[in-house]
């Protein structure tokens, strides 16, 4: 046998190898996993991604907070989860999330971010600062606030100025004198809120006056300080006294969208993104407002409280495929999609001319969320806690004072000594 004739036939050999492995190799799937909040993230977005992406395959959990500490304590944590903003130095003091700077960097204009978006950024100490570790899906000042323009009317209240925030006194008597109680049962809550903003009333509230929800250190709760008492002190007694809002002693049927829907609530702090909630409502679109934030001191300050998005874990396999779904939900069509929706302003500003503004109700929103953004500041949480904590803690130990067990001040200093233990055990 000739060289050449040897030199074909084991060309031919190595050839056949090579395209039999990549037949192999070609035909397998990557699996990534992620945890999804069905209502954002529906069935169809993700198998239209997969549609796209034949060769990535989209294993999906639902979001569970409890679920997913136990996923990381196992071991097998999803590749991409959602978080509040808020709560980020938590998971990047873990070494859970991934830094994302150098790929962000790479593929969008930084310059386009909006400033909200520093919730996702954390360099150790101060939220706000160094590497992005993910984005806002969109945002919202939460602590701007729609009102029913009925329930001002039947309490004989003038509007809230559209430029000018309320005193935080003045704030508090509007709401309390919007509450209609009668028989010993709530017929219209003065106040409304969800969970996720439960942080953002004290963090920005203090953030007026140069303070902050916990001591200098981030270790304790700061209840010593007289404004930090005086603003829980506010809330408990806006349920316990004038039965303003939902609790234990006023419970409500259903969250507090629908209610604002059906006129029995007046004030709903949730900002933006309520406008849709709003437009389903039975409430006419010309009576309601949407006004700034109360000042609690003398600066005028707002801020994102939670900050919805989705990060990437560090130890994810595979990060080329979970870089590419997440880029796929997070900037590109899913994100001017969610732009056109209302339910949030965008995390980009050249997204915000897709906001609606076809109606006299919708460009009013914009122009309301335009006069807050010079004011926006970054809050954030010591980074020893779930963002949740705070509010967990509070429910669990002012129920007994609201139910009159014990005093306010016995719960205040057991909500504190809680939330303490868990910093402290956090420490080690």
């Amino acid at each position: 046998m000739s060289k050449k004739i040897s030199i074909f036939i084991m060309s031919v050999v190595i050839l056949s190898v090579s395209a039999l492995f990549i037949g192999e190799t070609a035909g397998k799937k990557v699996t990534i996993t992620l945890m999804r909040d069905a209502a954002e993230m529906t069935d169809e977005v993700i198998k239209n991604f997969e549609s796209k992406n034949p060769e990535i395959n989209v294993n999906y959990i639902e979001n569970d907070l409890t679920k997913l500490m136990v996923m990381m304590a196992g071991g097998t944590p999803p590749d991409i989860f959602r978080i509040n903003g808020i709560g980020l130095p938590y998971w990047v003091r873990k070494g859970i999330v991934k830094d994302i700077t150098p790929y962000l960097e790479k593929t969008i204009d930084m310059d386009d971010l909006f400033p909200n978006n520093d919730l996702y950024r954390f360099d150790g100490t101060t939220q706000g600062k160094g590497p992005y570790y993910g984005l806002l899906k969109d945002w919202s000042f939460d602590c701007m606030y729609n009102y029913n323009k009925i329930a001002l009317d039947e309490a004989g209240i003038a509007y809230p100025s559209d430029d000018i925030p309320l005193t935080f006194e003045e704030f508090s008597d509007m709401i309390n004198k919007c509450v209609v109680y009668k028989g010993g049962k709530v017929e219209r809550y003065g106040f409304g809120y969800c969970d996720d903003e439960f942080n953002a009333f004290f963090l920005v509230m203090l953030a007026s006056k140069g303070k902050w929800l916990f001591t200098e250190d981030g270790k304790k709760l700061n209840i010593e300080d007289p404004d930090v008492y005086t603003l829980f002190k506010w809330w408990f007694d806006e349920a316990k006294v004038h039965h303003a809002m939902h609790n234990p002693l006023d419970p409500a049927p259903d969250w507090d969208g629908p209610l604002f829907q059906a006129g029995r609530l007046a004030i709903f702090w949730e900002g933006y993104w309520l406008g849709p909630i709003i437009k389903e409502g039975s409430v006419p679109l010309d009576k309601v407002g949407f006004a700034p934030a109360p000042m609690y001191g003398d600066k005028r300050v707002n801020a994102t409280g939670g900050g919805t998005g989705y990060v990437i874990v560090r130890t994810c396999k595979n990060f080329d495929a979970v870089w590419k779904y997440w880029e796929y939900y997070m900037l590109g069509e899913r994100a001017t999609a969610r732009a056109k929706s209302g339910w949030g302003i965008p995390a980009f500003k050249s997204l915000f001319k897709y906001c609606p503004h076809d109606t006299e109700f919708d460009r009013y929103r914009l122009e309301q969320i335009k006069k807050e953004m010079p004011y926006q500041i970054t809050v954030q949480l010591p980074p020893y806690l779930r963002d949740n904590a705070l509010i967990s803690a509070y429910n669990q130990q002012m129920e007994p004072a609201l139910r009159g067990a014990i005093d306010f001040d016995t719960a205040l200093k057991n909500m504190a000594n809680q939330i303490d233990s868990i910093i402290e055990s956090a420490l080690w």
